[in-house]
């Protein structure tokens, strides 16, 4: 939490430097292309610039002395499965993401050592909550403050490693915007119009016959000529991952 919170109070004074500025709403004809965040349960063919196919439910055996048909939960805090938070629709390389994925904590846990969310971003500072997470919503992200942008292409922007704890059907989404948002173009600090899907994790038990898929986020704005399309600056988005941080550091201290 420590490296959390220092790297975000330093990210937010360099971005405060730089006089950049957020806003919730902007012209469509503004905003770049649309990022379709997606959430894959088998992650076979991924990595930071390839994707396999991004299954809809996946089916998974949890190790035998971690779950029981019973309903009772054990954790050990050390991921026995990962999936993938992948993007798709983006030519350039990102500069800064930030993925809020929401998950049944009294299945599955996040944990180390499966976890990595520098894979499109080697280098970068990592904003993430720190492992093992168990309060059902797990927080990744990273920024550039100098250096080389990450890796272009479509594919797999944080894989999340799964402490597995019990039986059932675990269905994985992303949070709205800003709470998660992708940025890339250096020399634009607006971020891109999301679509978010889900991913569902079928654990001792088949998948569900109807599951998954991406949405586009609906429009607000109650105007035909202006859709909410979430813009989000570097600004902006350091000031989410510095309350996010501050209330995850209060969550965790009180304890």
């Amino acid at each position: 939490m420590r490296r959390m919170v220092a790297g975000a109070a330093a990210l937010a004074i360099a971005l405060a430097l730089l006089g950049f500025a957020a806003t919730g709403e902007q012209e469509s004809a503004h905003a770049q292309g649309t990022v379709n965040f997606d959430i894959d349960p088998e992650i076979t063919g991924n990595s930071a610039n390839t994707l396999g196919t991004v299954e809809n439910c996946y089916e998974v055996t949890c190790p035998s002395d971690e779950c029981s048909w019973d309903g009772s939960s054990s954790f050990d805090d050390v991921s026995d499965y990962v999936i993938d938070v992948v993007v798709t629709g983006d030519t350039e390389a990102p500069t800064s993401y930030y993925a809020s994925l929401n998950y049944d904590e009294t299945k599955v846990h996040v944990a180390a050592p499966g976890t990595d969310t520098l894979i499109k971003m080697p280098g970068a500072i990592d904003t993430s909550e720190e492992l093992p997470d168990s309060d059902g919503t797990f927080d990744a992200g990273a920024m550039y403050l100098m250096g080389d942008p990450g890796i272009a292409g479509d594919g797999t922007i944080a894989r999340v490693g799964l402490d597995i704890g019990a039986s059932g059907v675990v269905t994985f989404s992303l949070k709205a915007p800003p709470l998660t948002a992708y940025v890339s173009a250096v020399s634009d600090p607006d971020s891109h119009p999301l679509t978010l899907g889900r991913g569902t994790l079928a654990i001792n038990e088949p998948c569900p016959d109807v599951v998954g898929g991406v949405a586009e986020l609906p429009d607000v704005s109650g105007s035909a000529g202006r859709n909410y399309v979430a813009i989000v600056s570097f600004g902006a988005l350091a000031v989410v991952i510095l309350i996010v941080s501050a209330s995850c550091a209060r969550r965790r201290w009180s304890r």
